[in-house]
């Protein structure tokens, strides 16, 4: 009997010690794996709250943002105290040039008129002239851009800006914005799909997801066409 109340208590004890370093496991294991999750929340919310304060939002797959001013050619045009009229990309213009390789941006002191060429993004053997929406001497440009393409795929409405302008005229741009810029683009999104599938034969949509073909894939008459389409390139 005095052997077995032995083993037992032996048992016990190493059964105790066992469930002891399991549970010292799990904290450990808690420990290190808190500051990462944490770390990812705040980058999400971070993310959610930054857009919200932008006032961007989603219209059928594609992000807007309601303040700007949009032209034909998908490029967006905002007013800046400092700095005139700001330009940048709209999302389906940054969704059209994937893997941007080199941005070539307008010299300070440029006069551009309304259509001039006015920025040319290369992306790998292909390339693109943005034309400028608005009349104006150039007064600014983004030179992170031209140093760091992935800004305008990360931040096309507020860092990935591309050349600012002194307007003209004092006279607001004529272009669209509000509820009216809003449904032109969810109008463009659709035009999009239906060009990519007609004209080029591939899917404009993954699983609900906005997608479009790398310029790779396209043979340069396709991208002529694409290009010309949708961002008035000339």
């Amino acid at each position: 009997m005095e052997v077995l109340l032995t083993g037992l208590e032996w048992f016990a004890v190493f059964v105790v010690g066992l469930l002891a370093r399991f549970a010292l496991l799990l904290v450990v294991v808690a420990i290190l794996a808190i500051p990462p999750a944490l770390v990812l929340m705040a980058i999400g919310g971070y993310g959610l709250a930054r857009r919200s304060a932008l006032g961007v939002s989603r219209v059928d797959g594609l992000d807007w943002r309601r303040d700007l001013y949009y032209s034909p050619g998908h490029t967006w045009v905002k007013r800046d105290r400092g700095l005139g009229l700001k330009v940048g990309l709209d999302d389906l213009a940054r969704r059209l040039l994937p893997g941007a390789r080199r941005v070539e941006l307008p010299s300070v002191g440029t006069v551009l008129q309304e259509g001039d060429v006015a920025t040319v993004i290369a992306c790998g053997d292909k390339q693109v002239r943005i034309a400028s929406p608005v009349e104006g001497t150039v007064t600014a440009v983004n030179r992170a851009v031209a140093s760091n393409t992935s800004l305008i795929h990360r931040d096309p409405y507020a860092r990935g800006w591309l050349f600012s302008v002194a307007p003209a005229s004092d006279r607001s741009p004529a272009l669209l914005r509000g509820e009216l810029a809003r449904s032109w683009l969810k109008a463009e999104s659709t035009r999009l799909s239906r060009f990519l599938e007609t004209e080029l034969g591939v899917a404009a949509a993954d699983g609900g997801e906005f997608v479009s073909p790398a310029p790779p894939l396209l043979s340069q008459a396709q991208w002529e066409a694409l290009t010309r389409a949708f961002l008035k390139a000339s």
